[in-house]
């Protein structure tokens, strides 16, 4: 007897859930929160537009107004008062001189020294001008170097360096007193200075650095030097006390007085009752005699 099989049953296809529809009470609220975000959107929108053009327009006027005054000459002017305005409400904040600190120099001298200065108590700070108040000050004769700075709110401070008496410079029968660059410090009498070398001529304040430095190194003959006489603003004789005058080359003056302190060292040279030693060649010394003593000797003399 056959088996007859059953086909499977068929399942029935299950049927999606639709979502429910919203109501109109349900979606009202999300409308409106849309409608307000729209609006909010358009009026920045709106408003960065708005200060866009604002900041053209104001931008147009500014240069409208700067072109008028630089053609009709009068930018200065308007800047001037402006800086002037500046100037008054900066004083008016408590920001104006009141103190000027000056040290370096005494007391006599810092005195000197504030009353160059072109300012005055009250002054706003913004008006005073650390570079004209320096060039003031370093017009003193004897300051060599001066520093001028604002300290806010209401101080300046100035720092000074005095020049230092280096020598004394005879010239056209005047003596003054001399620092190292050569400036005059002021006329005086060498019986005043009794310490500081004596150098002559025209050109021998600027030049006797050097040689007065050459000389530190040669003890011997310095101690022995009353004056330095400046030949042509191109070299130096040195006058002895004894009167003996030492003529030195116009370069390697080193070379020269090593020679001559050798000399001295070896034989006494400056003790001679001569009237120059003539170091003018490399490596070469020429004692001249005394006229007198020459003529005596019978030996006839020229001007080396």
């Amino acid at each position: 007897m056959s088996k007859v099989k059953r086909a499977p049953a068929r399942r029935k296809p299950t049927r999606r859930k639709s979502p429910k529809k919203q109501t109109a009470a349900a979606s009202a609220p999300r409308r409106f929160r849309n409608w307000i975000e729209a609006r909010l959107r358009g009026a920045r929108y709106s408003a960065a537009n708005a200060v866009r053009l604002v900041g053209v327009l104001a931008a147009a006027v500014f240069l409208l107004v700067i072109g008028g005054l630089f053609v009709f000459g009068a930018l200065d002017d308007a800047g001037a008062s402006v800086m002037r305005m500046a100037e008054r409400q900066t004083a008016s904040l408590g920001m104006a001189v009141h103190v000027i600190d000056v040290s370096g120099v005494e007391a006599d001298e810092s005195a000197l020294v504030a009353d160059a200065v072109s300012t005055f108590h009250g002054q706003s700070m913004l008006a005073f001008n650390p570079h004209q108040a320096r060039a003031d000050v370093e017009a003193l004769p004897w300051v060599r170097e001066a520093t001028v700075i604002r300290l806010w709110p209401n101080r300046i401070s100035i720092v000074v360096e005095p020049r230092s008496e280096f020598a004394l410079w005879q010239v056209e029968g005047e003596i003054h007193v001399i620092d190292r660059d050569g400036s005059v410090l002021g006329e005086a009498r060498a019986s005043d200075w009794p310490d500081l070398p004596l150098v002559v001529g025209f050109g021998a304040n600027t030049a006797a650095e050097n040689l007065i430095e050459t000389l530190e190194h040669h003890d011997e003959i310095a101690r022995r030097v009353s004056a330095m006489v400046r030949v042509g603003d191109r070299r130096w004789n040195l006058r002895l006390a004894n009167g003996l005058d030492v003529k030195l080359p116009e370069t390697e003056m080193g070379a020269a007085l090593a020679l001559l302190t050798a000399m001295q060292a070896e034989r006494g040279v400056l003790r001679l009752d001569a009237e120059s030693i003539d170091l003018r060649q490399p490596g070469e010394m020429i004692v001249r005699a005394l006229p007198e003593r020459a003529r005596a000797a019978g030996i006839g003399e020229s001007e080396a």
